[in-house]
């Protein structure tokens, strides 16, 4: 979705990371790692090697059709705490599986750095957060359905504020490098400052 006319992000004046106040720095910062996509057979369990994950990740499932003219089409953005158990009963696998050329899963590992809540097994709120933003940057190609046509927890009290960063495998330049949720969008009037 390209910008609305006349539209332009807001210049606060300083990078996310410094936005803050004397309670915190507004926005939580997470890094993902994403790793290189492992061919995946809809109609099996995950990929083989990807079973030391510690729980609590992202995935990302890819497609690449030999006549497509683009590659690595992010196609759906999940998260789950057992692979195994996800992917047994994923609810687009048949439409996966339909479709000619390899699907592929590369997952998300999340470094939250100083936001320390987020690093307990509690984590899933944050994690839900950071999929359904992704899945807002991401979704002209997702087969995502169910956080398409809601804000990004914005409703009290989950309301949540992110710098990600997207590190690792790059998705053929896909893959936002960086995110930052909420921005402002603010369209100016005319300038009549000037004496």
């Amino acid at each position: 979705m390209a910008i609305p006319r006349h539209f332009h992000p807001a210049d606060f004046g300083f990078d996310p990371k410094e936005i803050g106040n004397s309670s915190g720095f507004f926005y939580k910062q997470a890094t993902i790692e994403w790793s290189s996509p492992r061919i995946w057979n809809p109609d099996e369990l995950a990929p083989t090697g990807l079973e030391n994950l510690e729980p609590g990740y992202l995935y990302a499932i890819v497609r690449n059709h030999h006549r497509a003219k683009t590659r690595d089409t992010i196609v759906y953005v999940g998260i789950t705490n057992n692979l195994d158990r996800r992917f047994r009963n994923h609810p687009k696998a048949s439409n996966f599986a339909a479709m000619r050329g390899p699907t592929s899963l590369s997952i998300g590992t999340v470094d939250f750095g100083f936001y320390r809540t987020a690093k307990t097994t509690g984590n899933r709120k944050a994690l839900e957060g950071i999929e359904h933003v992704l899945i807002w940057s991401l979704w002209p190609t997702l087969f995502n359905e169910k956080k398409q046509h809601s804000l990004p927890r914005f409703k009290a009290p989950v309301a949540q504020a992110w710098h990600i960063e997207n590190t690792g495998y790059r998705f053929a330049g896909r893959m936002p490098r960086e995110i930052v949720f909420p921005w402002m969008l603010i369209k100016h009037g005319r300038d009549r400052s000037a004496k």
